[in-house]
């Protein structure tokens, strides 16, 4: 699935090349993504003169910073080419137990291609 096409409300585990940190070569940012309506006047973007350049229709909240990852895979895809959802442990949990409060907006891994894939609590 790709995150284009996501619901929102939703929590979302965000993977990105990272340059943070020596020895990490990924960063997961843990976000809140909400819709804007129509009206809503966070939807206008400007550049630096304050010429409105376009509009977005979801607001994107970072809820903490980045997790780091090091290693030489890439998040969400295996050695063998397959592809899965690929949470870091605790970031993937808060996420989890914090649907539960929001009214259990769904959650999501989004890969660094874009690619997105559902995160379910693990039994």
């Amino acid at each position: 699935m790709s995150k284009d096409k996501l619901p929102a409300p939703r929590l979302q585990l965000r993977w990105a090349a990272s340059d943070l940190r020596s020895g990490y070569q990924w960063e997961c940012h843990y976000e809140l993504v909400l819709p804007l309506g129509e009206y809503d006047i966070r939807r206008e973007q400007y550049d630096d003169e304050g010429n409105e350049v376009g509009k977005i229709d979801e607001l994107i909240v970072p809820m903490k910073q980045p997790s780091l990852r090091g290693g030489s895979g890439t998040p969400c895809t295996a050695g063998d080419g397959s592809r899965y959802c690929d949470s870091p442990y605790r970031d993937g949990a808060h996420a989890l137990w914090d649907a539960k409060i929001l009214g259990n907006p769904p959650v999501f891994v989004i890969a660094p291609d874009g690619m997105a894939f559902p995160h379910k609590e693990r039994i």
